[in-house]
């Protein structure tokens, strides 16, 4: 029987759990998918078969947003960042918030200067603006990776009525994890918070605040 031939960020189907499936990697006849609930698994590929346009429906975004994310390291290589356009694409993105939810817009904003005042405000280095699902960019915090010495993405903040966070569990301090409670975010590398403006008082956002120190503290020390 002819084995199945897999390319990257084809929809596929494990035969065993019927979990649907994207490829992201193929070595002879092992394959590396992520699954449809976030997790990252290798499968022998006879036990893989592919999906029908219509079958790989529920997860079309996820496909499209692997794509888009694997587009963006090819040309971040070549990309100057402009920090005047960083800063653009901030308030843009603010405002964007603004136009619905002003008093969200306008916690998101005090909450985003807390978090720089930690990080360094240096657009392109420290902080960006990263596109997500929505192709509407996000900012996001980056921390410098030591074995490698680049600015690697850290956290995300998804923002519009309330905020979403997402942090690398790479980044994530011991005890932290309950500060996050959403697994399996970021394709199964990193987990979330979804947290509401109208209780996001200094009180309730300062744990937040302390991990966000604590990371860059432990970064330091490497």
């Amino acid at each position: 029987m002819e084995q199945n031939k897999f390319e990257r960020f084809s929809a596929v189907r494990n035969t065993i759990n019927k979990t649907l499936c994207v490829v992201v990697n193929v070595a002879g006849d092992n394959v590396t998918v992520y699954t449809k609930t976030g997790g990252k698994m290798t499968f022998k590929a006879q036990y893989l078969e592919p999906l029908s346009e219509d079958e790989a429906q529920p997860i079309k975004l996820m496909i499209d947003q692997l794509k888009k994310e694997e587009e963006s390291k090819k040309t971040s290589t070549t990309r100057i960042a402009d920090p005047e356009l960083i800063r653009s694409e901030c308030d843009k993105f603010v405002r964007h918030i603004s136009l619905r939810y002003p008093k969200s817009a306008d916690a998101f904003k005090v909450f985003w200067a807390e978090l720089l005042a930690i990080a360094g405000d240096q657009p392109g280095k420290t902080w960006e603006m990263k596109p997500n699902t929505s192709s509407n960019p996000c900012p996001v915090l980056k921390i410098l990776n030591p074995a490698t010495q680049k600015w690697v993405y850290c956290l995300n903040l998804l923002a519009g009525y309330g905020l979403r966070i997402e942090i690398k569990k790479e980044f994530l301090p011991p005890g932290c994890e309950a500060l996050f409670p959403i697994d399996h975010a970021m394709f199964g590398a990193g987990r979330a918070v979804e947290l509401n403006y109208k209780d996001f008082t200094p009180e309730k956002r300062r744990p937040y605040l302390d991990c966000v120190k604590l990371i860059y503290k432990n970064s330091a020390q490497q």
